[in-house]
């Protein structure tokens, strides 16, 4: 593998790779969060058995989000609320080519879809508005250069993922851990395909190995 990342390629094969990069890594990250979703249906189903053994029932978990959990999808939504308002800032920033604003929108549209999911699961207990002290001390590295922009949200993205990976071990009810995961699997690709367009060539880079912190609105 060493020797093809060293090889010249003409612009036109160079961007083949790219593109089959980024194929390949966002089936990979992406079908790893899928495959929470067949183990989240399955925690639905309770344990059925033969009436003479002495095997206990497990009781399904509840499908809409419990109280616990309505705090938790809460603070996600403020996540996601956040990240949109971060993005705002960095197109307000400027100097964007045709290409990256094209891919900076469509980042952003998607965390406000994220957002408005969560409301639309969450209703009146959605809180709709999104962290200030997390924007506040995110946002000057929004508003740098192109490349620091860049690479900020490419953090972003990995703390988010790391985010929604701690939210689906807490979450009870299926229907909120469900959205999660989902919202998880578009997510994890965001920071491969924002590496590359920083041209970032290094897999481990590109795979996002040394992940973000989770997000903390409260901080």
């Amino acid at each position: 593998m060493e020797g093809p990342l060293k090889t010249e390629m003409t612009e036109s094969g160079a961007a083949d790779a790219r593109l089959g990069r980024r194929a390949l890594l966002g089936v990979g990250v992406g079908g790893a969060a899928a495959s929470l979703l067949p183990v989240l249906a399955g925690r639905s189903s309770a344990s059925t058995g033969d009436s003479s053994t002495t095997v206990p029932t497990t009781a399904a978990p509840p499908r809409r989000p419990t109280d616990d959990d309505i705090a938790l999808l809460g603070a996600a939504q403020q996540v996601e609320l956040t990240a949109r308002a971060l993005y705002d800032a960095a197109i307000a920033a400027g100097e964007w080519s045709d290409t990256e604003r094209i891919v900076i929108t469509t980042i952003r549209e998607a965390h406000e879809a994220a957002a408005q999911s969560l409301a639309g699961l969450l209703g009146g207990d959605a809180p709709g508005e999104m962290s200030q002290s997390l924007y506040s001390s995110m946002v000057s590295d929004f508003e740098g250069s192109v490349s620091s922009r860049l690479e900020a949200a490419y953090n972003l993205e990995s703390a988010a993922v790391a985010t929604h990976t701690e939210l689906l071990a807490a979450l009870i009810g299926i229907d909120g851990a469900t959205l999660i995961a989902a919202i998880q699997s578009i997510e994890a690709r965001h920071g491969t395909a924002l590496a590359d367009l920083n041209g970032q060539t290094v897999v481990s880079t590109l795979l996002v190995q040394d992940e973000a912190a989770a997000l903390d609105v409260n901080a």
